[in-house]
C-alpha cells in the first residue's frame, strides 16, 4: 500500500505544470494556480474579411475564436501559419478578447499580391481561404 501512495505521489509531482506569467495586456496578476495555456489550429478557411480605410484597405483580416480556453481577460497571444501550397502572410494581432482575437495580415504579403497585379485587391480574401492559411495559435492567460 505504501509503495502505492509514493507511486501515486511520484506521478502526480511529474504532472503538475510551472505556468508563471509575468505581464498581461490588462496588466493585472492573478495567482499562479489561476494560470492556463490553451492553444489551437484554427483551420476553418473561410472567414477572412477585407480592410477598410487608408492603413488597412490592402490587408486581410479574421476573428479567432478561443472561447473554450474559459479566460476571464485578455490573453497574451502567439499566431503564426502554414499552408499547404503558398507561404502565408505574417499577422498581427490587432484585437484581443478574453474569448477571441483579431488578425491583420501585414504588408510583407506575397509580390503578386501586394503589387496586385494578378490578385485584384476585392480577391484577397479568397486567395487566403484558397491557400488554406491555417492559424496556429497559443494563449496564456487567467482563469480565475
Amino acid at each position: 500500500m505504501i509503495t502505492l501512495t509514493i507511486f501515486v505521489l511520484i506521478l502526480l509531482a511529474g504532472v503538475q505544470g510551472d505556468i508563471k506569467i509575468l505581464n498581461t495586456p490588462d496588466g493585472i496578476i492573478r495567482p499562479e494556480p489561476c494560470a492556463r495555456i490553451c492553444s489551437g489550429v484554427e483551420k476553418e478557411y473561410s472567414g477572412w474579411s477585407l480592410g477598410t480605410g487608408d492603413s488597412f484597405s490592402h490587408r486581410v483580416y479574421k476573428d479567432v475564436y478561443m472561447s473554450d480556453c474559459d479566460f476571464i481577460s485578455s490573453a497574451v497571444i502567439t499566431v503564426t501559419s502554414r499552408s499547404a501550397y503558398w507561404p502565408c502572410p505574417t499577422f498581427s494581432i490587432w484585437r484581443v478578447y478574453n474569448n477571441r482575437f483579431t488578425l491583420f495580415t501585414v504588408p510583407d504579403l506575397p509580390p503578386e499580391i501586394e503589387s496586385h497585379r494578378y490578385i485584384p485587391r476585392n480577391l484577397l480574401p479568397v486567395w487566403m481561404e484558397r491557400n488554406q492559411c491555417s492559424i496556429y495559435w497559443t494563449a496564456v492567460g487567467f482563469v480565475c
